[in-house]
């Protein structure tokens, strides 16, 4: 059986890491990856990924490597990252080709919840107006409208049901070659 990598973005305060976690809860055999964990990996020098193409890339290589990890000891692999388009389509190419199930979602809702959301958080964990230009990143990455979920009034099995049972949020190599929302 085809093993299967979601991932599920969005921006700060949309549910990431609940959704995320729960959905790798809920499988049978599943491990889960945090894009916001291999970030914080570099203790010295750390540099913030939307501020650093480099330390996105070096995020990316390690999502990748553990991901690829996982596949191969037989797990369904469920990573949680801000993930946009652009490297969705760069660093799942070879996985599409290797004939692994990949699901991109994004998570969405409205704006006031996504700052209430964050507001709610610890104050060290807080995003602040980062969470506008994640909106807005988002927006204009170019990421077909078919990835989007509205998760808005929180309900996080329908939310969950949603992306498992349709096949909108699965990544072909035809819509990683130019498809458009």
């Amino acid at each position: 059986m085809a093993r299967k990598v979601w991932i599920i973005s969005g921006p700060a305060g949309v549910g990431k890491s609940t959704t995320a976690r729960r959905l790798a809860q809920d499988m049978k055999k599943s491990a889960y990856v945090s894009g916001d964990d291999i970030s914080h990996m570099a203790v010295s020098g750390r540099e913030r990924p939307w501020e650093s193409e480099q330390a996105n890339d070096l995020v990316w290589r390690n999502i990748v490597a553990l991901t690829e990890n996982f596949v191969e000891a037989g797990y369904d692999v469920v990573v949680d990252w801000v993930a946009f388009w652009k490297d969705v389509q760069r660093y799942t190419a070879h996985w599409i080709e290797q004939g692994i199930e990949v699901r991109y979602v994004i998570l969405w809702a409205d704006q006031d919840v996504h700052v209430q959301r964050d507001q709610h958080r610890p104050a060290d964990s807080q995003m602040g107006e980062r969470v506008i230009i994640l909106r807005n990143e988002f927006l204009s990455s170019g990421a077909p409208d078919r990835y989007y979920v509205d998760n808005t009034g929180g309900e996080l099995n329908r939310t969950i049901r949603q992306f498992q049972e349709s096949e909108q949020f699965l990544l072909r190599r035809e819509s990683r070659e130019g498809e458009r929302a």
